[in-house]
């Protein structure tokens, strides 16, 4: 399966002031694979960038849960 994302911070609709702001998720994968990399649009999908895995990592074939990422980035 493809890589499921969702963004937990900051909440849909709140409002976020210009600086430096954190982005924080979880995601996951299917058949026990490993969620190696979790890219993050600040801008509606003109660029991105690849947010920080956190945690301990599974052993190969042993990913049968979500992993938490999060992304420190300025707010345009």
């Amino acid at each position: 399966l493809p890589v499921q994302s969702a963004i937990t911070q900051p909440r849909p609709g709140a409002a976020v002031p210009a600086g430096e702001l954190t982005v924080k998720g979880y995601a996951w994968s299917g058949g026990g694979r490993e969620v190696v990399r979790v890219d993050v649009s600040l801008d509606g999908g003109r660029t991105w960038r690849v947010a920080r895995l956190k945690g301990e990592r599974p052993a190969p074939g042993r990913a049968w849960a979500w992993v938490l990422w999060e992304l420190e980035a300025a707010a345009p």
